[in-house]
C-alpha cells in the first residue's frame, strides 16, 4: 500500500467523554474544523465514552485507555492531535502529564505527525512532569497555546509555538431544544441572571453566604436567577445550597434541567438569554462572553483571573477575610454597568475569535487544505 493509503487517519486526544462541558465544547469545535479538512470517518477521537462521542460528533471514537488500539491507530495516522484544554498540569498528581505525554511519544514513534492544539500548560510542580512535558513538546511538529504564560514556558525550553486562543471562541451557538425553551418560558421575568458555581477548596460556606447577600442587595426585584450546572454531577449540590439560601432571602431562582442539552454550542444560546452571568467555571465565562453577555467572575484559578482581566470584566475575589462590602459593591456596579460590560464582551470576543481561527490554520497547513469559503 502507498503511504497516502495507510496514513489516512487523524487521531484526537484530550479529556473527552467525561461530560465536562468545557472540554466537550473544545471537541465540538475541533471536530467541526477537522471535517472541513478530511472526511468524518477518518477522524478518531480517544474518549472515555466512545459510543456517545461518536454519536454526538459524527466521528469515529475509541477507548482512550486502550494502548494497543492506540498504537494500531497511530501506525495509520497522518496526524495525532493533542488537545485542547489544560492537559499538561500536575495540580493533583503527575498522572495527566505522563498519560498525555506518553500518547504523544507513542504517536511520534509510530510515524504520525503531532500537533499540540490550543493547550494551556501548567502548573508543572514536579520535575518528572516538567521532564515529560518538555520531551513531548520538543517532538511536536506544530504547537498552538491559548495563553502567554504557556508560550513563555515553551520559549524557556527553546520550543517554538503560536499563541492563539481557546477554540470555543470560534464555536457558533445552536438552537435551544424545546425542553429548555419551555423552562425559560415558565419564568415570569425577562431579566435573567445566570449563575454557575463549582466546588473549590477556596470557596467556603462564608463565601457562599456572602454571594447570596451581595446578589440579593444588588439585583433588582424583577431579576430571576437561573442556576446552571455545567457539570451536573459536580455542580448541582452547590447550586442547590445557594438556592436554599436565596429562597430564605425571599428571592426566586430556577435550577435549569440541562439534560436536554446535547451539544455544547447550545449552552452558548442558553447563556445568551441572560442579562448578566456570575460564574466560576472558565467555559461558562467564555460562552457568556462569546454570546455578548457581561460577566462577574469568581476566580478559583489563574486562568479565570486572566480571562476577566483581558475582557475587562469584574471579579469577586476569594479572600480568607469576609469580603461582604467588596462583593456587594462589585455586584452593584456590574448590575448598573451590564450594558457596558456586554459591549466590551462583544468587542473583545471578536478579537479572541480571530486569534482562535489560527488553530484551524495550523491544522490546515499540515493536512494541506484551505478553509472552505
Amino acid at each position: 500500500m502507498s503511504a497516502s493509503t495507510t496514513r489516512e487517519l487523524v487521531v484526537v486526544s484530550g479529556y473527552y467523554g467525561f461530560d465536562n462541558l468545557g472540554d466537550e465544547a473544545i471537541l465540538e469545535e475541533l471536530t467541526n474544523e477537522l471535517k472541513q479538512l478530511t472526511s468524518c470517518d477518518q477522524v478518531v477521537v480517544l474518549s472515555a465514552n466512545p459510543q456517545k462521542t461518536a454519536r454526538l460528533f459524527a466521528v469515529k471514537a475509541e477507548d482512550r485507555m486502550d494502548l494497543v488500539k492506540l498504537h494500531t491507530l497511530c501506525k495509520r495516522a497522518r496526524l495525532f492531535v493533542s488537545g485542547g484544554g489544560g492537559l499538561f498540569q500536575d495540580t493533583s498528581s503527575p498522572g495527566s502529564v505522563l498519560f498525555y505525554g506518553m500518547q504523544m511519544l507513542m504517536a511520534k514513534g509510530a510515524g504520525a505527525q503531532v500537533v499540540v492544539y490550543a493547550q494551556g500548560i501548567g502548573p508543572l510542580k514536579r520535575s518528572v512532569s516538567r521532564w515529560m512535558a518538555r520531551k513531548a513538546f520538543s517532538l511536536a511538529d506544530a504547537i498552538s497555546v491559548r495563553d502567554e504564560a504557556s508560550q513563555s514556558l515553551l520559549k524557556q525550553w527553546g520550543i517554538d509555538s503560536t499563541q492563539t486562543a481557546d477554540p470555543v471562541w470560534c464555536l457558533e451557538a445552536k438552537t435551544l431544544p424545546v425542553t429548555v425553551e419551555k423552562q425559560l418560558a415558565a419564568i415570569k421575568s425577562n431579566r435573567l441572571i445566570g449563575l454557575s458555581l463549582r466546588e473549590s477548596a477556596n470557596l467556603t460556606e462564608n463565601h457562599l453566604s456572602t454571594l447570596v447577600q451581595a446578589m440579593s442587595k444588588s439585583l433588582p426585584s424583577n431579576a430571576h436567577v437561573i442556576l446552571l450546572p455545567l457539570q451536573a454531577n459536580q455542580d448541582k449540590a452547590l447550586l442547590q445550597q445557594f438556592a436554599r439560601q436565596w429562597s430564605a432571602a425571599g428571592r426566586e431562582s430556577t435550577l435549569i434541567d440541562t439534560s436536554g442539552l446535547q451539544y455544547p454550542a447550545e449552552w452558548i444560546a442558553l447563556l445568551g438569554r441572560c442579562k448578566l452571568v456570575v460564574a466560576m467555571r472558565l467555559h461558562a465565562l467564555i460562552m457568556a462572553l462569546k454570546a455578548g453577555v457581561g460577566v462577574v467572575g469568581i476566580p478559583y484559578d489563574p486562568k479565570v483571573s486572566q480571562l476577566l482581566s483581558e475582557f475587562e470584566q469584574p471579579a469577586l475575589i476569594l479572600t480568607k477575610d469576609q469580603p461582604a462590602c467588596e462583593w456587594e459593591q462589585t455586584m452593584t456596579n456590574a448590575v448598573n454597568d451590564a450594558d457596558k460590560l456586554a459591549r466590551r464582551a462583544i468587542k473583545k470576543a471578536e478579537g479572541a475569535k480571530k486569534l482562535a481561527c489560527q488553530n484551524f490554520n495550523l491544522l490546515a497547513k499540515i493536512l494541506g487544505k484551505p478553509r472552505n469559503g
